[in-house]
This record gives C-alpha cells, structure tokens and sequence, in this order.
C-alpha cells in the first residue's frame, strides 16, 4: 500500500479505506481475473477453482463500494461466482 495513501479516506461501512486502497484492490482483483480466464482458456480446473476463491475474497474486501475499473470483470460473459 501506498504512505500517500492517509489524505482520501472513504467510508465502507464501519471500515474506512484510502481511494489508493480501494485502487490496488481493483487491480488486485483484475490481475486475478486475467489469471482465471488465462486458466479456463487451458482447462486447469485446480487453477480456476483457486482464482475464483481468491476473486472472491478480493471482492468482498472491496465491499459496496466504487467498482470502477471493475465493470468488466463482473459483467464478463465469464464472470466470478459471488457465493
């Protein structure tokens, strides 16, 4: 994470986060995604079942809040389980 990271804080119910946390987050989670489609395109279903563990926890550490940057990975045609 970022030092700079202390000037834009944002509210996520009950939790506080940096506008530079949510950031790496959202790209934590692109990365993970990249890494999960790379995995289905060759069939390694041990690798995809870990990444979309991993999505998901990536995502519900984002939480409610700003998803942008994110619209194409939760709206894919090959989108992550949310359980």
């Amino acid at each position: 994470m970022s030092a700079a990271s202390t000037d834009r804080l944002i509210d996520l119910g009950g939790s506080e986060r940096s506008s530079d946390d949510l950031d790496e987050l959202v790209a934590l989670a692109r990365m993970i995604a990249y890494a999960k489609n790379a995995a289905e395109d060759v069939d390694l279903v041990g690798a995809m079942h870990c990444l979309g563990l991993a999505l998901n926890e990536v995502l519900r550490e984002i939480g409610d809040g700003p998803h942008e940057g994110l619209a194409d990975v939760l709206f894919s045609d090959r989108a992550p389980c949310l359980n």
